[in-house]
């Protein structure tokens, strides 16, 4: 039996426990495979389907989640990320609210082309400009109240504007694979910078 969930753009009022961006630990689970995603496709905000193997991979991750105790998502509407949540909605009985903040970046005329082809530059002509993601990617994050614990719903991209608005550097130790959940823990104790867990 599917759940039924609907996508709202504004952010619920809660009278319990809140979220804080930057001071609150949360859940970040990238959206299951795709097509694209396996084959190096740049997809940005192209809508694209999850591959059987995605969804799979998706209901793995559910299992895990569903010991969490978790009781809000928040999913970019873009299809890939809102089937993903809607997966784990089912799973953990938890709500979804959708946040436009939180969709890939726009990648403007490399959508649908080898990420490969993709220019060096930060800011090639007809691509959303980083600043202007992080920006975005930040104001929905600041949008995101509870209740604790949340998951968070997303794309590769968001996740590395995510680590840059935290302090952590954008290499090989902040990339995030396809289904992958991570706990985000912020500085805590002896502990100054960020740490991310996988679970």
């Amino acid at each position: 039996m599917e759940m039924q969930i609907s996508c709202s753009t504004e952010a619920p009022a809660f009278d319990e426990s809140t979220f804080e961006f930057g001071t609150t630990p949360f859940y970040f689970l990238r959206h299951g495979e795709t097509y694209e995603s396996r084959e190096g496709i740049v997809q940005g905000q192209t809508d694209t389907e999850l591959t059987l193997a995605g969804r799979r991979l998706v209901e793995s991750a559910a299992e895990a989640l569903s010991s969490l105790s978790l009781r809000s998502i928040y999913a970019s509407p873009l299809k890939r990320a809102w089937r993903t949540a809607a997966i784990i909605a089912v799973y953990t009985k938890v709500p979804v609210y959708g946040l436009p903040g939180l969709m890939e970046r726009d990648w403007g005329d490399f959508e649908g082309r080898p990420a490969a082809h993709r220019p060096s530059i930060s800011d090639p002509a007809t691509v959303e400009p980083q600043e202007d993601f992080t920006q975005r990617v930040l104001t929905a994050m600041e949008a995101i109240k509870g209740p604790l614990p949340i998951l968070v719903v997303a794309h590769s991209g968001v996740f590395r504007a995510i680590c840059e608005l935290v302090g952590l550097r954008a290499d090989g130790r902040t990339t995030v694979g396809t289904g992958q959940v991570l706990r985000m823990e912020p500085p805590a104790g002896r502990r100054e910078a960020w740490s991310i867990i996988e679970i």
